[in-house]
């Protein structure tokens, strides 16, 4: 496995021989397809180029992220903007919603701020400012319950929406206050649903598993509590509201009626939840903690029945790096997280091929989180904009190292593991990264 440096990151035109690239509505074979870094896709490979055997593998539109977190500045010393880049373009990333709990967004000198970080890495760290980053601010201090963010100065600024850092729900007279607040601004609410006191010390699924190996369980109306309460004030108010990594069949069922009803809600599952359900407990690996947690074999079910009848509009990441002496501890007392950048679309592409499609899984991958927070698409055909691609071969399978990881973290349930396909590379704002 090629490990990049800051040399690899230079705008070159690149011929893929032998493809099937994604037209927009289906894979159709190519001899060759020529990426410029200057106007997309070329007719012709008259300039100096590199070129790539690709024997037959998908040429399909990159990734959108939602649920990133890179932890600089505060937590620097876990991860780096430069790391997140890294991994965004191992994995096949054009792109993705970044919201970190540990640098809450809460005024817009913040959002400033970061937007510079991201701006300044573009000469520094591997052409940052080359994504298509959208924010979310908080609409709390701090992401905490005691005074709001300035949200309309957030919302002018530039945020795509408003967030919880992935904390708790805050009790209701704090939310109702907030979305009245946010309700001015126009944007969507993003929400990890989950009740603080249900939750509690809860590390994983309440069920079998927890009462079978002793641990502290979070019950499933730990999370449906808290989206009928967020579902309820965002009626009363006339808010948009997305859910962040639904876990269970009861609250897409919310989720169902809510829109019957009328409200304009969205939401997405993780990547991890559609391949893991809570038997997994069974082996004591500290790298299966991940909040919210893995459910039962129903719950996983019952998700993948949302992702098949058009319930969830996005797969989500929630990239969260953990440093190693942080995970590799008793799983009780490990730091939840886990990395899916590198590696979520080898792990994921078959399956949700063999399940929804094609048109349905890029959908869910790239085009449906990028028009959650209107950002634009990874590339449309006929444009003269540069193209960004990620190039997979389904057919090549690939076991996971440490070195597949950005950084000097590898917290993955996927570690170790055979995935089915293998990304050959990916071609991000001109930028050719080879796997």
């Amino acid at each position: 496995m090629k490990t990049l440096k800051h040399r690899d990151y230079a705008l070159t035109n690149v011929v893929l021989k032998n493809v099937k690239f994604w037209n927009g509505s289906k894979f159709e074979t190519r001899d060759q397809l020529v990426l410029d870094s200057a106007k997309g896709f070329a007719v012709d490979s008259s300039k100096p180029a590199k070129e790539v055997e690709c024997n037959g593998a998908l040429v399909m539109p990159a990734l959108f992220g939602l649920g990133l977190d890179f932890r600089e500045p505060l937590r620097d010393d876990i991860y780096t903007f430069a790391d997140g880049f890294e991994a965004m373009r191992k994995g096949g990333f054009y792109g993705g919603l970044y919201e970190s709990s540990a640098n809450p967004i809460d005024d817009a000198d913040k959002f400033t701020a970061m937007v510079n970080r991201f701006d300044v890495g573009g000469k520094e760290q591997c052409c940052a400012n080359d994504f298509e980053v959208k924010f979310l601010g908080a609409y709390s201090k701090g992401f905490g319950s005691d005074s709001l963010a300035e949200m309309m100065e957030l919302a002018e600024a530039g945020v795509a929406g408003f967030g919880d850092g992935n904390g708790a729900i805050p009790h209701s007279r704090f939310l109702r206050l907030a979305m009245e607040y946010g309700k001015m601004t126009g944007k969507r609410f993003f929400f990890q649903p989950m009740d603080k006191t249900l939750r509690k010390s809860g590390c994983v699924h309440e069920g079998a598993y927890s009462d079978m190996l002793g641990m502290k369980g979070i019950p499933r109306i730990a999370e449906t509590i808290a989206a009928y309460t967020v579902l309820e004030t965002a009626r009363f108010l006339q808010v948009p509201v997305h859910f962040k990594q639904v876990t269970c069949g009861e609250t897409l069922d919310l989720i169902r009626n809510a829109r019957k009803n009328g409200m304009d809600v969205t939401c997405d599952v993780n990547v991890y939840h559609l391949l893991f359900d809570d038997s997994c407990l069974e082996l004591l690996d500290s790298a299966y903690h991940i909040l919210p947690p893995f459910r039962a074999a129903s719950d996983r079910e019952a998700l993948w029945a949302g992702v098949a009848d058009g319930t969830v509009n996005a797969i989500s990441m929630n990239h969260t790096p953990v440093l190693r002496q942080d995970a590799d501890v008793n799983f009780e007392d490990s730091v939840p997280g886990a990395l899916a950048l590198e590696v979520a679309l080898p792990a994921i592409w078959k399956k949700l091929v063999e399940r929804v499609g094609e048109v349905r899984a890029i959908e869910l991958l790239s085009t449906g989180p990028a028009k959650l927070v209107e950002a634009e698409p990874a590339y449309e055909v006929g444009s003269d904009k540069p193209a960004n691609v990620v190039v997979l071969d389904a057919s090549k399978s690939h076991v996971v190292e440490r070195t597949d990881f950005a950084g000097h973290v590898s917290n993955s349930p996927l570690l170790g593991k055979e995935l089915d396909a293998t990304i050959i590379g990916s071609f991000i704002n001109g930028v050719w990264t080879e796997r």
